[in-house]
């Protein structure tokens, strides 16, 4: 039982969130909140002003002295309600319609909406003691109490602060006003059970709001996550096979109006099984990574690089003809040659082989068969001494 009450009394924190991440949730709340009490604000700005125009000024000319002054209490609170909600209506319908609400704003919307339901508590409260003289009711008490902690998202802290003075008033207001000792008694308890209500129903709403969120923003993660794992070689972090061939299907196959020549070129990391014999297997993971590196920071951005399985990659030349290819290629090439890996103080010295096809017509048929005389050209480098680029026939 005492577990279950510091559950219900304590925000649960089994859930790790980044500070970004908490942020994201803090925000939504607030944006949450201010959406709630825009509709809230707006249906108490009509009502109160009516109820103060239409019943408490006709209650003030028709009635005695005592039930004057009674009204005229009365006819303030329902106005400074009104002109609660008025303001803020209008300050939360700007923040919302204009998306005000960030990181640097944040704590003072906080305040605002906190403000605004702490003050129209406090006047609803005031005007449950008036009741006390006239119907000896607290149905507006006990229903804006656990509406609010239904409808808005109050933090644990704040709402024990906002609850608590909203109650010692509730408790100095029946006390002085209700002086039939069996009412006051009756008003009392069933007060302070409305309040004990209230405050497990805004932590449970609080809590369980905060957890969704939160659990949802993990799914999130998770899902990019695996999203990642699934379109990423892990060992180098490029794109995979899976990931390049679904591209060419999403973005690219049939999409080329002008019928604009690309290119592909497939390389190949000359002699790696002896890389990997002679250094070791942590060392041939380390070059593909360097090489990888190397390719992507070598290619523009509408291009794509991929590794398509063990020491092979593929880059897409978007928009490319196979003379600019070839010199692009050329380029990597050259780079490859020239770079010095040094893995555990051991300098190894690496050279690659490409082959490269014009891609036509942008349909998977054409990129199938420029792979395949892209390969053909590999071979053919490979063929003839390696560290070399050559250049695929495309036979129609």
């Amino acid at each position: 039982m005492i577990k279950t009450f510091r559950e219900i009394f304590s925000l649960s924190n089994n859930i790790s969130l980044t500070e970004v991440q908490s942020e994201g949730i803090r925000k939504d709340i607030v944006i949450t909140n201010m959406r709630r009490l825009r509709i809230g604000l707006s249906i108490l700005v009509v009502f109160e002003t009516l109820l103060a125009v239409f019943y408490d000024l006709n209650k003030i000319e028709a009635g005695s002295v005592d039930d004057r002054l009674i009204y005229f209490g009365y006819l303030c609170l329902h106005l400074a309600i009104a002109l609660v909600s008025l303001i803020g209506f209008i300050m939360f319908n700007r923040a919302i319609n204009k998306k005000l609400v960030n990181k640097s704003n944040i704590k003072l919307y906080e305040i605002l909406v906190y403000l605004a339901l702490g003050l129209i508590l406090i006047f609803l409260t005031l005007i449950t003691g008036l009741d006390q003289i006239t119907t000896g009711q607290i149905i507006v008490f006990g229903v804006n109490i656990i509406y609010s902690g239904l409808v808005i998202l109050i933090k644990p802290k704040v709402e024990n602060v906002m609850y608590a003075v909203t109650f010692v008033i509730y408790i100095i207001v029946i006390v002085v006003f209700q002086h039939n000792s069996e009412i006051l008694f009756s008003n009392l308890i069933n007060g302070t059970l409305m309040f004990i209500s209230a405050l497990f129903l805004c932590k449970f709403v609080y809590n369980n709001h905060f957890m969704h969120l939160a659990k949802n923003i993990k799914l999130e993660e998770a899902n990019k996550r695996l999203q990642y794992l699934s379109d990423n070689d892990l060992l180098t972090g490029i794109p995979n096979r899976r990931y390049f061939i679904d591209s060419l299907k999403k973005d690219i196959y049939n999409t080329s109006e002008d019928n604009k020549v690309s290119s592909i070129s497939i390389m190949d990391i000359d002699h790696f099984k002896h890389i990997n014999d002679t250094y070791g297997h942590p060392a041939g993971d380390f070059i593909l990574k360097q090489i990888a590196s190397v390719l992507k920071s070598n290619i523009q951005q509408d291009d794509m690089v991929a590794r398509f399985g063990g020491e092979e990659f593929i880059i897409l030349f978007y928009s490319t003809s196979l003379e600019l290819a070839n010199i692009k290629t050329e380029n990597i090439r050259n780079i490859i040659d020239k770079c010095i890996f040094n893995f555990e103080n051991q300098i190894i010295h690496v050279t690659a082989s490409f082959g490269i096809s014009e891609l036509r017509d942008m349909t998977e048929k054409d990129f199938d068969k420029a792979y395949s005389t892209a390969d053909m050209a590999l071979y053919k480098a490979k063929k003839n001494g390696r560290n070399r680029v050559e250049l695929g026939i495309f036979e129609d």
